[in-house]
Formats: C-alpha cells, structure tokens, sequence
C-alpha cells in the first residue's frame, strides 16, 4: 500500500514493492543499489531481525557508517513469537555485534 508523504523540496520517496520475495529482500537489494550522497549519511533501519542484521552489517562494514550514526533493531524475527523472540534478542545482538566486528577487523 503506498501512502502519500509529504516531503521536503530535493527528497526523493521511493515505494519498494516485494511481491512475492521474502520480507527484506527487495529493501536490502534496494539499499545496496543506492548511490550516497557526500558528507556524512545516518541510517534508521527497523523491522525484521534477519534483513536488518544484513543492513546493518553492510552500512557499517562496506559502507563505513558510524555505529553513532545508525538506528538499528530488529522488532520481530521471522519463526519467533513476541516472547521468543525478545527472550532471545539481547544474545542475538550480541552475537550480531561480534560478527559486525570481526568482519570490520578483516576488510580492507
């Protein structure tokens, strides 16, 4: 469902459509995709752990984003109910955290 959005003069919305593809698919292809603009861009990525872990990962490995400037949780994790997965969500980002780590340590 697309929704009109007020935006400010020179912002660009843009609908992403994921059809029949899993959920975060079609955004993560989307955000690698993306030119940035130079200075300094900030993130806010929300929604589903799995494709939110690959975003984050990517903004802050590949890309270079500071931790400071990103917003980043996973609300819900497919496979896991409200209680699962918040009883489980802390070890997972530290799990996130230290995989995040280890590969900025190993890139170029």
């Amino acid at each position: 469902e697309e929704q009109r959005i007020a935006a400010p003069p020179g912002a660009e919305v843009v609908w992403i459509h994921r059809g029949p593809r899993p959920v975060g698919d079609a955004l993560v292809e989307a955000v690698r995709a993306l030119e940035f603009l130079p200075g300094r861009p900030q993130a806010f990525v929300h929604g589903e752990a799995g494709f939110v872990k690959e975003l984050r990962r990517f903004l802050s490995v590949e890309r270079g984003l500071e931790r400071e400037r990103m917003s980043v949780s996973g609300y819900w994790r497919r496979g896991a109910d409200e209680d699962g997965w918040q009883s489980s969500k802390a070890e997972w980002n530290r799990r996130a955290e230290a995989e995040e780590e280890a590969a900025r340590a190993a890139a170029p």
